[in-house]
């Protein structure tokens, strides 16, 4: 067995750094709120979990939210994160139709249903997370929250599905799912939680700032991908960018790598020259419009900002370091 040594690329962004004042009590509420609803029950899961700082990345990506929706949309990611380790380490990933009833019985509790004694704890704290949201929303706005979640769900039932029949996905493929399967939309919804703010349908379907959306989508998740290319390796999964242009275009880890990173860096250009091209919008909501390409700008900077302080990417030999502040990572080459 070899294995090749790669080089991770460095990844940069233009937009400044920003983090809200409530990021270590952020922190500590949904630390609590994980063991209340008893999301992880063993001190490992827990460790690992509090190292990932979850609460930090929440308030990183909305800097300026008030400390009640800053906490709801922190618990609202790592029950995201939650989910997907489980996919991912109890093989649920791997059973499509168990996830699809699961996902079915999320879709219910977004949609307002009660809880039903048999449900287990991710749908207790999903249901608390709807209880929070429901106050400060409006029901037009569940609804699209909810569509952006069963869009999540749907992408990752398409995972599973591909790990079930060991079915690599090409390119194209991969790049139509990916903003879904990284459940990113459901957090550019909650901008208009976290900041207060209405943004009218004219705004919100304009192509251009539906670009900026889908841009930043793309951002996110295309860095997550080399971020999180060990861990994924680990686990055996081939739901990566960087693994699927490897196995599709029959080139070495280390080119991919580097042909992700070129497509991460034009997304970043092709975002700022279509901020510039944003059409003026009415006085009423181009206050609110601006706020929201700033929180955009934000969880660009602010996803990798988390990802250099956070320890879920660490490697397991040395937890309080993460693997991507390393200039090489030795990977299995025959996995």
């Amino acid at each position: 067995m070899t294995n090749e040594k790669i080089t991770l690329p460095h990844l940069t962004c233009p937009f400044p750094e920003k983090i809200s004042p409530y990021a270590d009590q952020v922190h500590e509420h949904t630390l609590a709120w994980v063991k209340d609803y008893k999301l992880v029950t063993e001190e490992m899961a827990y460790e690992r979990l509090r190292l990932s700082k979850f609460g930090r990345l929440a308030a990183r990506a909305y800097p300026d939210a008030a400390l009640d929706r800053l906490e709801i949309i922190s618990d609202w990611n790592t029950w995201l994160f939650v989910i997907d380790d489980q996919c991912d380490e109890s093989g649920l990933g791997k059973l499509p139709d168990q996830l699809s009833a699961l996902h079915n019985r999320c879709l219910e509790i977004l949609s307002g249903h009660q809880l039903k004694f048999e449900d287990v704890p991710l749908i207790h704290a999903l249901h608390d997370i709807y209880n929070r949201l429901n106050p400060v929303s409006s029901q037009a706005w569940m609804i699209r929250f909810a569509k952006s979640a069963s869009e999540y769900f749907e992408a990752t039932f398409w995972e599973s599905q591909n790990r079930f029949h060991n079915r690599w996905p090409d390119t194209d493929s991969y790049i139509l799912m990916r903003p879904f399967s990284g459940g990113l939309y459901t957090d550019i919804e909650l901008i208009e939680i976290a900041e207060e703010i209405n943004i009218p349908c004219i705004a919100r379907a304009h192509p251009r700032l539906t670009e900026l959306a889908n841009l930043t989508n793309n951002v996110v998740c295309w860095s997550n991908d080399i971020i999180s290319l060990a861990k994924e390796k680990a686990h055996g999964d081939m739901h990566n960018m960087v693994m699927v242009m490897q196995h599709e275009l029959n080139i070495s880890l280390q080119e991919s790598l580097n042909l992700v990173k070129k497509l991460i860096d034009a997304q970043i250009q092709q975002f700022q020259a279509h901020e510039k091209q944003l059409p003026e919008f009415p006085e009423s909501s181009s206050r609110d419009i601006t706020k929201y390409v700033a929180v955009l700008r934000s969880w660009m900077r602010g996803n990798l900002d988390w990802a250099y302080e956070s320890g879920r990417y660490s490697t397991p030999q040395n937890t309080d370091e993460p693997s991507i502040k390393s200039t090489c990572l030795e990977l299995d080459r025959s996995s």
